[in-house]
């Protein structure tokens, strides 16, 4: 009875404390402590209460991850060398699926469409792979770009985890090859796709597979997949959207007799998507950083913390480099502020240095993650255990949402990330949360956006109310 008494008391005090934070979050949320008002307010108290105002410089430096997550999102391909980050080759594995026959209207399916599957009397007219362009990452678009399409020698499979240092074996030039195309410049990403035109004999066999009546799961086993492979001379990374109805494998055929109830056609089209649970995709990145800024990298071990010594902050998640924020120079300030409330804490990083390239833009948003004793992350508990492994939003840590807090950056005006966690530094100040150093990770981890930051840029501002003894 005495255990549970004191459990209740210590989860009542914790709710009240919790109530009083959120309150005075809410009344006192701003910027400046003249818009707070509370010195008027409690004018009688003022020796007693006062609303404060600190900047606290954040200890940030690099660490390098050898690798990342690949097979969530777009489907990155290509080649391109940053004078900063290094030469990265982008080879992008898929595979795909079977679909009904090629459906006009969303949600609709032709009648009787089973009679127009291919079947013994099909004549294929020709294959050929859609992609729908989302991305780009470069800033030479007057070059052409080779894209050659080729089996895999082994099997990538939907239940696996694939980061962009796996490179799965590609089969041999002469049996593999299945296609190529080219492209030159950039067109419009919100209609682009580029098509490979698919080997004959290797669209032979898809088509008489359907014919045979083969299972999906059949398929997929003996296609095993595809990669994407740059041209020696490619100059840029582009990312394809698999999961856009532009983007599917189409065979073209006819049934030139009428077999059972199916009747003569032509002009009859059979196509594989890219979306099916049974299947994955993902790249494998191949950085070379021989002569650019971060040339010492290719020392590094993985999660180590570097500098280079030029007072300057790298971020490009695709090859792995990323700000660590060490958290110290908080935990000073509270061991010596004695007993206060955060009104609003600010994190800001930035402003953004500007690279002048077009296509080269910096992450839309930043997402903090705890580091672990390793300089990691722990990436499995971040969605199983997210209170105690990443930055949330404020409404998150007493609500049923539980989300990530966003730092959005402003391109217009500061050219910086930042955004208001008040909650989550007032739970560092009740012990409810330990963090040493934050990660900071864009929104897309499988991206080559990129920024460069004054190692000075990293800043708390911290409003909050001290009470005097």
């Amino acid at each position: 009875m005495k255990k549970l008494l004191i459990h209740t008391s210590k989860y009542t005090m914790k709710f009240l404390v919790r109530i009083i934070i959120i309150s005075t979050f809410f009344l006192f949320s701003c910027d400046e402590i003249s818009e707070v008002g509370i010195n008027e307010i409690l004018t009688d108290q003022q020796n007693k209460i006062k609303v404060e105002f600190v900047e606290i410089p954040l200890e940030t430096s690099n660490v390098y991850y050898d690798s990342v997550r690949t097979d969530d999102g777009e489907l990155l391909f290509g080649k391109y060398n940053d004078p900063i980050f290094g030469e990265t080759k982008a080879i992008a594995y898929t595979q795909f699926t079977s679909t009904i026959t090629d459906i006009q209207q969303p949600n609709q399916v032709p009648e009787n469409w089973w009679l127009d599957l291919p079947n013994d009397s099909s004549i294929l007219d020709s294959a050929v792979l859609y992609l729908k362009l989302a991305s780009y990452y470069g800033t030479n678009f007057i070059d052409e770009q080779e894209v050659y399409l080729s089996q895999i020698a082994d099997t990538i499979f939907s239940t696996g985890l694939y980061l962009s240092k796996r490179l799965t074996e590609i089969s041999p030039t002469n049996k593999g090859l299945l296609g190529l195309t080219r492209f030159v410049g950039r067109p419009n990403v919100d209609t682009a796709r580029i098509s490979i035109s698919i080997k004959e004999n290797y669209a032979k066999f898809l088509l008489n597979r359907i014919a045979e009546g083969a299972s999906e799961q059949e398929l997929i086993n003996q296609i095993r997949g595809w990669a994407l492979i740059p041209g020696d001379n490619n100059s840029i990374i582009v990312g394809f959207d698999l999961l856009d109805e532009l983007s599917k494998v189409v065979l073209y055929y006819k049934n030139p007799y009428e077999i059972g109830d199916s009747p003569v056609k032509d002009s009859l089209k059979y196509i594989f998507r890219f979306d099916s649970p049974l299947i994955t995709h993902y790249s494998y990145f191949e950085t070379n950083r021989e002569n650019s800024v971060l040339s010492n990298i290719n020392s590094l071990e993985k999660n180590e913390i570097f500098n280079i010594g030029d007072d300057k902050i790298y971020w490009q998640s695709g090859t792995g480099i990323y700000p660590i924020i060490n958290l110290n120079n908080f935990y000073s300030f509270i061991d010596t502020a004695g007993s206060i409330v955060l009104n609003k804490v600010q994190l800001t990083m930035g402003p953004i240095e500007d690279n002048n390239l077009n296509y080269i833009k910096p992450p839309d948003k930043a997402i903090y993650y705890f580091s672990n004793s390793n300089n990691g992350i722990n990436s499995t508990e971040i969605y199983s255990n997210p209170t105690n492994n990443a930055i949330l939003k404020d409404n998150a840590y007493y609500g049923e949402n539980v989300e990530n807090a966003e730092y959005v950056y402003d391109s217009l005006f500061t050219k910086s990330y930042l955004g208001s966690s008040t909650i989550f530094f007032q739970e560092i100040i009740q012990g409810n949360i330990n963090p040493k150093k934050l990660v900071v990770f864009p929104d897309v981890v499988s991206s080559f956006n990129q920024a460069t930051i004054d190692k000075n840029s990293f800043i708390l501002r911290i409003f909050y109310t001290d009470y005097k003894e």
